[in-house]
């Protein structure tokens, strides 16, 4: 299970390091490609009746990814109170004429999985081109992915090898409160090394780098929650060692706002 986990680990480093660094368009798409994806595994662990809807979904999946990025570009102004109005409209028509019922009911569900998902995953969109010192190009977005993952591993070999006091038992019976200690660690250590190496370490990195490791925990365990509400292990078995695309990008869909939102009060 561990060999499945770091070889699947090294071919997803590698895809998406090749899709950072060849442009916008490669990632722009890897995100489209992560969203669909996630937006399925979320359709199928809903019950029969939620009143889900993955083409309505996936639609405006791809209306927020490509309004991020056009906004990035510099092609649109803010349009995002239009695309609100657009969506409920859209969904009250859709659902009038296809679900007749439940129509509160399914609206949250299918409400919460836009901005859960492709909400998480569009602020990476923003992250890679952020562009305030001491970040440019990517810089931005290698700090929250390192951040993250030194969370993950950090949680995850610690409470493997020393947990042993649960954090949260009714929820993940495997998160321990080591591993969380573990993870805060990590996520300093790194973050630290990586800020060095820009010139511009700071306590105020420290600070976010607890925030963050903080903030992967609760991704997870958000997850987990959710998946044990539906009765799920996985959602979805695409990543072998990992689960499905949510189980393997939980933590990042509440790490990435978060840094853009602390990158956006800090130096902007």
């Amino acid at each position: 299970m561990l060999t499945k986990r770091i070889l699947s680990s090294i071919v997803g480093i590698i895809i998406l390091f090749a899709c950072i660094i060849t442009g916008t368009i490669p990632f722009l798409s890897l995100i489209f490609l992560l969203t669909i994806i996630a937006i399925y595994e979320y359709n199928r662990m809903l019950p029969v009746k939620s009143g889900k809807n993955f083409f309505l979904m996936t639609t405006f999946s791809i209306l927020i990814i490509s309004y991020t990025y056009l906004i990035n570009r510099g092609l649109i102004d803010t349009v995002f109170p239009a695309l609100v109005y657009l969506y409920l409209i859209v969904y009250f028509i859709l659902h009038f004429l296809f679900i007749k019922n439940n129509f509160l009911e399914s609206l949250s569900y299918n409400t919460f999985g836009l901005i859960y998902i492709a909400g998480g995953f569009s602020f990476l969109l923003f992250l890679r081109e952020f562009s305030t010192a001491p970040f440019n190009k990517t810089t931005a977005l290698w700090l929250v992915l390192l951040a993250t993952w030194a969370s993950d591993v950090g949680g995850y070999f610690t409470g493997r090898f020393l947990g042993s006091h649960k954090l949260a038992e009714e929820i993940s019976p495997n998160k321990t409160v080591e591993g969380a200690i573990g993870s805060v660690l990590l996520t300093i250590i790194v973050v630290g090394i990586y800020m060095f190496y820009l010139g511009y370490y700071s306590l105020y990195w420290s600070i976010y780098a607890v925030v963050i490791a903080l903030t992967g925990i609760i991704g997870d365990l958000f997850e987990s929650k959710m998946k044990r509400e539906l009765g799920l292990k996985d959602s979805g078995d695409l990543i072998p060692g990992h689960g499905g695309i949510l189980d393997r990008f939980d933590s990042l869909l509440f790490t990435a706002p978060v840094t853009y939102f602390f990158l956006i009060h800090l130096l902007v």
